[in-house]
């Protein structure tokens, strides 16, 4: 008997503890090196993170978080890097800017989801110090040179002549939580056989546009499709289902009903792609309806961006993308547009955007030749980034309290 006891009185010693510590707000949760997290910036990020829509295990997501600033500001500390009152408050209102808010609207919003301002500073804080951090690294290392970007270009315009029929159904993520969603897609990917199955899944389940047409699009050119999707679709047979495919806000599943190679020996894309973006702000579950209507009262970008001020002021943005570069959810919305014709992409459980094709251009803009020059340094540098923050992890001395 004294052996059941002894591991029970065990256990009751360490829950007190854990609910001891647990009970102080200020007690030490992590040590990492000589840095520490405590309880209250645990709780505080996770209000942060609620209050910026996340979903999931908050906690675990908090402490990571937090792990990977208290790194960042090592290595910043050890290089001299620091970031002043004016610094802050710009980096404040530049991630505010992403959600046409100001930075003292932002900081108010945080606050009425009782997170403090401070726990958004600290965040921000540590975000321009690692952008500094990384730059300072690995700045000269990640330039792009003329040669580099004249192979990507040249990549996205080699001919690409195989097209594509598919079908699709997508759900939004966070709908149901993600694994009620993930596992929903899982299970419709593993049993849907035929065409009519899909066809009926897609008019109950699917939140895309093609809904109501059994999530059926029509031909599209292979090089237009996200990697992630071509890959799949050209590994299939004419009714089979890829497995779930992640498209940013989004998950589905597609079914290749053709297969076929174009005759034309043009480059089947464009170099680039300028499309006008109408984000639908949620209204009680008619983003969708408010979409459609305002679809159907438009006819070219100019009108839409017109027609966007019911949205309010400058809800529109204007985007010139090279066609490898589109986001993930765009291409595939872009792929069955022509030049003024709109479609709407899920972005959230109860959100939408109007997505409009203002244009297809053969040659670059120089202006555009940059944006790409600056999108690709930023994607090494953010490479480089990951790499350095993945060394500091393993070589620290994590303590967990």
């Amino acid at each position: 008997m004294k052996l059941l006891i002894l591991p029970l009185v065990a256990a009751l010693a360490i829950s007190g503890t854990v609910q001891a510590r647990s009970a102080n707000p200020y007690a030490v949760a992590v040590q990492i090196n000589d840095r520490v997290i405590t309880n209250y910036e645990i709780k505080q990020r996770k209000l942060l993170l609620k209050a910026f829509g996340s979903s999931g295990d908050l906690e675990k997501m908090a402490l990571e978080q937090l792990i990977d600033d208290r790194l960042r500001l090592q290595a910043a500390a050890e290089l001299g890097i620091t970031v002043d009152d004016e610094a802050l408050a710009a980096g404040i209102d530049e991630f505010a800017a992403r959600g046409k808010i100001t930075g003292k609207q932002l900081l108010q919003y945080i606050q009425s989801r009782g997170a403090a301002p401070e726990s958004m500073r600290d965040f921000v804080r540590a975000g321009l110090l690692w952008r500094e951090v990384v730059g300072a690294r690995f700045g000269r290392k990640a330039r792009i040179s003329e040669e580099e970007l004249d192979t990507t270009l040249n990549l996205a315009t080699a001919k690409k002549q195989e097209s594509v029929l598919i079908s699709e159904i997508q759900l939004p993520l966070r709908e149901a939580g993600n694994e009620a969603t993930l596992e929903l897609v899982k299970n419709l990917s593993r049993n849907i056989k035929t065409e009519a199955a899909f066809s009926a899944a897609a008019r109950r389940y699917s939140r895309a546009p093609s809904r109501g047409r059994g999530g059926r699009l029509n031909w599209v050119p292979v090089a237009a499709l996200p990697p992630a999707l071509a890959g799949q679709l050209l590994a299939l047979g004419p009714g089979e289902v890829t497995a779930p495919v992640t498209l940013s806000k989004t998950v589905g599943i597609f079914q290749l009903r053709g297969l076929r190679e174009e005759k034309s020996k043009e480059p089947a894309l464009p170099v680039s792609v300028s499309y006008t973006q109408v984000p639908i702000p949620t209204a009680r579950g008619r983003a969708v309806d408010l979409a459609n209507t305002l679809i159907s009262d438009v006819d070219t970008c100019a009108d839409l961006r017109a027609k966007s001020e019911r949205f309010g002021e400058n809800a529109y943005s204007d985007n010139t993308v090279l066609t490898s570069e589109l986001p993930a959810q765009i291409a595939l919305a872009v792929a069955n547009l022509d030049r003024h014709e709109a479609s709407y992409v899920v972005t959230g459980p109860e959100s939408v955007s109007v997505v409009m094709v203002c244009d297809r251009l053969r040659d670059l803009p120089e202006a555009t030749r940059e944006n790409l020059r600056g999108a690709l340094f930023n994607r090494r540098l953010t490479g480089f980034g990951d790499g350095y923050l993945q060394e500091l992890r393993a070589d620290a001395e994590i303590i967990y309290k």
